[in-house]
């Protein structure tokens, strides 16, 4: 007879808290990195549970958690509306392809995981997409000054995207461990607003909380954090999330940590 796993509790949300579910899976070792369109930026890591291994506390989710399909419409990729948290995907009930995870939760929403601990699986999603993801039209700025080079990003679908004329080479990322900024898993770089020139502003939702100093952009379509917005007039900066720039590998940027985990207060959406 073989040796059973014994399963653990995990709890997973969004960060607002609109969306609660537990996880009883065997103790989660590694996770599954994929380099596809949409999991490249957003920088999911994937476990893949039974659909009776998970259960939702609170919310829906179908109607609390958005749905954005796209290419082959065989996976749903589920976010919250409010916080832009990306918490889930779901196989679509049509999909013949036994090839596809019923479901793949986020590991990042889960609380108590360390995540750097993994043992991460890559998985060239890229090649399973088939044609290339549709790269939408560039977002022109004029003459690039001397010296300066054009970064090129946009959310998933492409309704929010944005040309920075950055004045040095980006080789250089930010990471931050906050509540949000870990669940987003999203690479900060900070440049001047005025060197930022974005089309489809109007599709992102800013989502705030605690302090309500930082603004965090998603697209409304999509669910992928493009920027962060900061309500302080004296800060002549908007952080960008270098996730979303096209051709920038991120695997050969320095990333440094700043600790916003050990910012008060603690960030908590469970009863204790």
């Amino acid at each position: 007879m073989s040796e059973t796993s014994p399963l653990i509790e995990y709890r997973g949300n969004c960060h607002c808290g609109a969306f609660k579910f537990k996880l009883r899976v065997p103790e989660l070792n590694e996770a599954l990195s994929c380099n596809c369109s949409i999991c490249s930026k957003n920088g999911y890591l994937w476990t893949f549970p039974e659909r009776d291994q998970f259960t939702v506390v609170k919310g829906d989710e179908s109607t609390t958690l958005k749905s954005y399909r796209f290419g082959k419409q065989t996976i749903m990729h589920k976010f919250c509306p409010t916080c832009g948290t990306s918490v889930m995907q779901a196989r679509m009930p049509n999909c013949t392809d036994a090839r596809i995870p019923i479901m793949g939760i986020n590991i990042r929403t889960l609380e108590g995981v360390d995540v750097d601990s993994l043992k991460v699986n890559a998985f060239e999603g890229c090649m399973a997409e088939g044609a290339p993801h549709k790269v939408p039209e560039l977002v022109a700025t004029g003459l690039v000054p001397e010296g300066s080079t054009a970064y090129h990003g946009n959310c998933h679908c492409g309704a929010v995207a944005y040309t920075l004329l950055a004045p040095q080479k980006i080789s250089k990322v930010t990471w931050c461990n906050c509540s949000i900024c870990s669940r987003d898993a999203v690479l900060w770089i900070y440049p001047d607003t005025d060197t930022i020139t974005f089309r489809g502003r109007e599709s992102a939702a800013e989502y705030t909380f605690s302090s309500r100093v930082a603004y965090h952009g998603f697209c409304k379509v999509c669910g992928v954090s493009v920027y962060e917005r900061f309500d302080n007039s004296h800060d002549p900066r908007t952080a960008l999330n270098v996730r979303t720039m096209h051709g920038l590998d991120v695997a050969t940027l320095e990333i440094r940590l700043f600790d916003g985990k050990a910012m008060p207060p603690v960030y908590s959406v469970w009863e204790p």
